[in-house]
């Protein structure tokens, strides 16, 4: 008994730990849009990036109508590799942090994209 209950206790003061560390920003949170990118290696030409860019305007106008400060980029992150490149969605607020999220739930551009916050 004595040892369920020292288990309890130290369930308990992990999830307390846990949940402090999320709330205030000491354990990183991460959605599912806001994961790290693929290593630059794994990351597209800049020339299939513009491509899908370019193939996918309506995909491109929906993002921007998410609201006033939304940009849809092509962006080459990797200064050792500037072949490589993202697609970046940046936003200025949380309601259209959540608006580019919905969108890219439904549809995507088929090659890597990162959501940013400016």
């Amino acid at each position: 008994m004595k040892g369920l209950r020292v288990l309890l206790i130290c369930l308990v003061a992990v999830a307390l730990i846990v949940g402090v560390g999320l709330l205030s920003g000491m354990i990183p949170r991460t959605s599912e849009y806001d994961a790290v990118r693929p290593p630059c290696e794994r990351l597209p030409d800049r020339q299939t990036a513009l491509d899908a860019v370019a193939s996918h305007q309506d995909l491109v106008r929906q993002l921007q109508d998410a609201g006033p400060g939304v940009t849809v980029d092509v962006a080459t992150p990797c200064d050792d590799q500037p072949d490589r490149a993202v697609i970046r969605i940046t936003y200025t607020n949380d309601d259209e942090g959540q608006g580019i999220r919905d969108i890219l739930g439904q549809e995507g551009f088929g090659v890597a994209v990162e959501v940013v916050s400016d």
